[in-house]
Parts: C-alpha cells; sequence; structure tokens
C-alpha cells in the first residue's frame, strides 16, 4: 500500500520559471510511485502550465529530467488538482511545476510511494552490501528489511521511524517524567491530562509551564512541572510525531537523520538473513562470534545487539 512520502507544508509561488514543489526524495520503490499537485490559487490564479517529474539515482547529482511528460495532466486550473501514476522504480524523485509566462499562481504537492524499502536501511544498502545488481531479489530483500525495522522496534521498546502525520498515544502518568515512544520528538500537537480520559474537554498543558521538554526532546522526556496527580491506566494522552527519518531522506523541520549505526546495524542484519535464505533445513547456523536459530527464531547478531541496546528504550 502506498504511503504518504512527502509533501509540500505550505502552497508554494509558482512563476513562469520552473519551480521545485518537492525536492530529491528517496523512495527506493518497487511498485511505483504517485504524484499528486493542485493548484492552490493566489497570485494571478493562472493555470499551472506544466508539471515535470525527475528522477535520479543517486539525490540529484545525476539526473533524468521530466521524465514524465504530460502526466500528470495539464493545465491545471486553481483550485483543481490532477494526479499521475508511475510503475517504474526510481531511487529519487523531484517534482516541479511552472504557469504560462507572465503569469503566477501557487501550487502544493503530494509524493506517495511504497516506501517499506526506504526504511530502517534501503534497498541499494543492501544490495550494494551484498554485490547484487539487477531486481531478481528486490522483492524478498524489500521484506527482509521491512521486517527489520519492525524487530528493531520491538528490541527497543520504541518506534524507530518517524510517522508523517501525527500519532495519538496514550500513557499512565508515574512521578514528575514520561518517556514517549517515539522519539527523537519532532512536534507535539497537545499533551493532555484527563483521569476522567475525557480527552475533547480536558484543556492541553502549556509547554514550558505546565511541562518541559528535556534535551529538546532527543530521549522522548517529558518533565512534568506540577507531576502527574493521578497514576490510571492511559490518563495522558500525546498527540506528536517522532522518531528517525526513513534512511536516504534529509531531515526536514525539527526531524533527526537515522543514525548511522542503526542503519549500518539494519545492512548487517539483512545481508546476514539473506545469506542464509537456503537454510530452511538448519536448526541453527554458527558464525564467528555465536550463532542463530534459523528462521522458526531467528537471533540479532551480537553487533547489531550491541547497537539496539545502545537505543533501547527503558520498559513501561
Amino acid at each position: 500500500m502506498a504511503e504518504l512520502v512527502a509533501r509540500t507544508s505550505a502552497a508554494v509561488a509558482v512563476g513562469d520559471a520552473l519551480t521545485t514543489l518537492i525536492d530529491w526524495v528517496s523512495i527506493e520503490t518497487l511498485s511505483g510511485f504517485t504524484i499528486v499537485v493542485a493548484n492552490a490559487g493566489g497570485g494571478s490564479a493562472s493555470d499551472i502550465a506544466d508539471v515535470q517529474i525527475d528522477t535520479s539515482t543517486d539525490g540529484g547529482a545525476t539526473s533524468s529530467l521530466d521524465q514524465h511528460a504530460g502526466v500528470p495532466a495539464v493545465p491545471i486550473a486553481a483550485g483543481k488538482a490532477a494526479e499521475g501514476t508511475f510503475t517504474e522504480t526510481a531511487a529519487f524523485v523531484r517534482v516541479r511545476a511552472v504557469s504560462a509566462e507572465g503569469e503566477d499562481t501557487t501550487a502544493t504537492a503530494i509524493l506517495l510511494a511504497d516506501s517499506a524499502a526506504a526504511r530502517i536501511c534501503t534497498l541499494a544498502d543492501v544490495k550494494d552490501r551484498l554485490v547484487i545488481e539487477g531486481t531478481d531479489y528486490d522483492v524478498m530483500l524489500s521484506r527482509i528489511i521491512a521486517g527489520l525495522e519492525a524487530v528493531f522496534s520491538e528490541y527497543c521498546n520504541r518506534i524507530l521511524i518517524a510517522p508523517a502525520a501525527d500519532v495519538t498515544e496514550c500513557y499512565t502518568g508515574a512521578g514528575r517524567y514520561l518517556q514517549l515512544r517515539r522519539y527523537p520528538v519532532i512536534s507535539i500537537t497537545s499533551i493532555k491530562w484527563a483521569p476522567d480520559y475525557d480527552f475533547a474537554s480536558a484543556d492541553a498543558l502549556v509547554a514550558d509551564t505546565d511541562y518541559r521538554l528535556v534535551n529538546a526532546g532527543l530521549t522522548g522526556i517529558v518533565y512534568n512541572l506540577a507531576g502527574w496527580l493521578v497514576t490510571r491506566p492511559d490518563c495522558i494522552q500525546a498527540v506528536y510525531r517522532g522518531g528517525y527519518c526513513s534512511a536516504g531522506q534529509s531531515p526536514g523541520d525539527g526531524e533527526h537523520s537515522l543514525p548511522a549505526d542503526l542503519r549500518e546495524a539494519a545492512i548487517m542484519q539483512a545481508s546476514f538473513i539473506y545469506k542464509r535464505k537456503d537454510d530452511l533445513g538448519l536448526s541453527a547456523v554458527g558464525f564467528q562470534g555465536g550463532s542463530m536459530s534459523k528462521f522458526s527464531a531467528i537471533d540479532l547478531l551480537p553487533m547489531v545487539k550491541k547497537v539496539l541496546d545502545s537505543k533501547r528504550r527503558p520498559s513501561s
């Protein structure tokens, strides 16, 4: 299923020179991608005359320009949107738009892709490590990578990769400190305390008056200046975004890149699992420094565990 990979946070002014709506974004997709461009109006409220979809294998250093002429369909009138769907593989995508000569408007864009392969590490990361060319094993490797994201998050007792939008989570207060499940914290929309669970009627706590985000949110710790007065289960509601950017993506405002050691751990583990893909008949496989049970109870490599232990959130 396609996921939101990137979108313009506000309408971008578009004149009669090509304007970037979405800069180079890594998608590493196997099943294509979808782009939606909307003419938000403003300016002289003119049509968007052309939308150009550029692709690249290296984040823009080398690029193929206007790869999909005529898609999405133009012109796009003010208040209207056009969608284009593309089936081929692309590592990086950029979206640009232009109005007719002497005219201007504003536009927004959304890029959707099956981004499972560009999460805890990228498909290209693992293929480079294994020296694999071609696409014969792309589906298998992508499934391994997607599975590792879930395994790593479960082991670390936190969600490592940031979602595209706010999530709502509930917590039980204990003392003055609360550690969120997703960090580093990107943004907090609201934190509410409601012992009667009526969050709709509860007032949101005020940052730096009622609570403080410790260490700029790097560890996800919220300090309540008054203390949590009732420790009923799920009486604290947090609406926020947190976690690292997917591998290969550049961080936006308030976002944090995926740590290099975590990405390397994912590459190592994915490569190891791939190399043992034919060991279905074995109950265990030996390697330098230890062993790991196969498929029935896959363990993590010692070096991988060491990295994940440093990212682990205490149980709560």
